[in-house]
């Protein structure tokens, strides 16, 4: 016990420093922790780090489900899954294809592309904020491929759990998927129904905090454990139990009760994931696989942005800020290479150049868009808002 008190101690002290060093060079905070990790483990070898890293994958799954509603993802359907399709059409395939022209095997080609195929909605929703985009026109593009990623990575990321841990042949991996899509069916059906259970708890029993968190944790950690029960990962069921509670009337007090979990949590995931890194096993022979991935998952990404806008109505200038805005990758690059430890190094530096560049070329974005539409700007100086939105 007092050696994971200790631990817990210096985790937390270090966490606090790289938050600080963050804020004062004005970089996304994520990349801090995890290189925060990588100096930590140069200098001191530690193990037990298993369950800082199990409950952050939990709380950080459960708060992106807590952002989703059942009845707004039926409203804006058509629109989610025509961007999301995009996305993932332009993403998943190109960069599998690219990963085994540089020599990958299909398996280890594929969690590659898995990899580099979801954007940080942590990283993007936070520079959005600090940069003051939100009420750009091309954010609803944004956010939308983002919702479909979120959803398609949870359910990638569980087949991959459950591939990793020894299915290997067609029939094994059929039933794999079968069995998520199963379980998502009752899951959905499960969220539609259980909103109203939470609302009536509260209604009787109150919403203090101690008994939100209480009651919260309860059902968090026991949809978990049926997920786990269930033959799939912890992160699915996270995500989940997340989406149960959007469906309460309560949801605000729920986020402002979860949020110092999620970010203590969230914090200590992206800290043990660096420290998860040996660097001893770097190897040169993966700066021209990762050079290469890098320049394509970033233009696919622009090519993303510059396609899916058409659906909203927006054109090309928008489309570009839009593809730009995708460009960093973090948690769930994180979460997926976890479950293949040689890719770990590999993911690492990946996400921390792309969360590192991406932040800068969004802070740029104006200048960057001024240099590609110039002259366009400039004819269309006197139009109208909406027409100017169209291009």
């Amino acid at each position: 016990m007092e050696h994971f008190t200790f631990l817990f101690a210096v985790f937390v002290s270090i966490l606090t420093l790289s938050y600080v060093i963050s804020v004062k060079f004005k970089f996304p905070v994520i990349p801090v922790y995890i290189v925060a990790g990588i100096l930590v483990s140069l200098l001191f070898h530690i193990h037990d780090i298993h369950i800082f890293k199990t409950l952050g994958v939990i709380l950080l799954l459960f708060y992106i489900g807590l952002e989703f509603s059942i009845a707004e993802l039926q409203r804006n359907f058509k629109s989610i899954i025509s961007v999301g399709l995009v996305d993932l059409t332009f993403n998943l395939i190109p960069v599998f294809f690219i990963a085994r022209l540089l020599g990958f095997d299909p398996f280890t080609a594929f969690v590659l592309a898995v990899i580099l195929y979801p954007s940080s909605s942590a990283i993007v929703s936070k520079l959005l904020i600090d940069l003051r985009k939100l009420a750009n026109p091309e954010v609803d593009t944004v956010l939308a491929i983002l919702v479909f990623e979120d959803i398609a990575a949870a359910a990638l990321l569980a087949f991959l759990v459950n591939f990793s841990n020894g299915a290997a042949t067609t029939t094994e991996t059929l039933g794999i998927l079968a069995k998520i899509v199963l379980f998502l069916l009752v899951a959905v059906v499960f969220v539609m129904n259980a909103g109203k259970l939470v609302d009536f708890t509260f209604q009787k029993i109150g919403t203090s905090t101690e008994f939100v968190v209480l009651f919260v944790a309860t059902l968090l950690f026991l949809i978990v454990e049926a997920t786990i029960g269930f033959g799939l990962s912890e992160s699915i069921g996270a995500f989940i139990a997340g989406m149960l509670f959007a469906e309460s009337n309560y949801k605000e007090k729920i986020e402002s009760v979860v949020i110092p979990y999620r970010d203590l949590f969230g914090a200590l995931f992206f800290l043990t994931f660096g420290l998860s890194i040996n660097l001893e096993k770097f190897s040169f022979s993966i700066i021209l696989p990762l050079f290469v991935l890098l320049s394509v998952s970033f233009f696919t990404k622009i090519l993303t942005g510059l396609v899916s806008v058409k659906f909203y109505g927006l054109g090309k200038r928008r489309g570009l800020s839009a593809g730009l805005m995708l460009l960093p990758r973090g948690e769930f690059s994180i979460l997926v290479a976890a479950t293949t430890p040689k890719l770990i190094p590999f993911t690492a530096i990946y996400v921390l150049i792309s969360s590192i560049l991406g932040s800068i070329v969004l802070k740029e974005s104006p200048k960057i868009l001024d240099f590609f539409f110039k002259k366009k700007v400039k004819k269309k100086s006197k139009l109208t808002r909406s027409q100017l939105l169209e291009d």
